[in-house]
């Protein structure tokens, strides 16, 4: 019964975060609001030429780590292979996206609010 129920909640908060994402990309859409999803600023940094990476391996584990300055944006990203484990994106010292893969419950292609990414560069 227990696992039942635990199931059903399960689905029920997957299904409200795709509703969430998918309302939040149809505002962003409709009043045109610059955005982007975690998914795409993650492989904006990973393919960037001046992208400085470093990897560490722990236990077996293998992290890479990514360090990119673009004007007064900073990004920072963690990743174990293909997952993405933390973004971090600062501009003139303010927080424009703090990601963490163990925290946040939203898809890594749920829209975000930031700027034009080919702006930026």
């Amino acid at each position: 019964m227990n696992n039942a129920v635990n199931h059903f909640l399960a689905k029920a908060r997957n299904t409200l975060n795709q509703a969430y994402s998918h309302a939040k990309e149809t505002l962003y859409s409709i009043t045109s609001t610059p955005s982007a999803s975690v998914q795409q600023i993650a492989d904006y940094v990973m393919n960037h030429p001046d992208v400085k990476v470093t990897s560490k391996h722990y236990l077996g584990v293998t992290l890479s780590f990514y360090e990119l300055e673009q004007g007064q944006m900073k990004y920072y990203l963690e990743t174990n292979g293909p997952k993405i484990l933390q973004l971090d994106v600062h501009s003139n010292f303010h927080s424009v996206i703090a990601y963490r893969s163990y925290r946040d419950h939203l898809s890594l292609n749920t829209p975000v609010k930031f700027p034009d990414l080919n702006q930026t560069q």
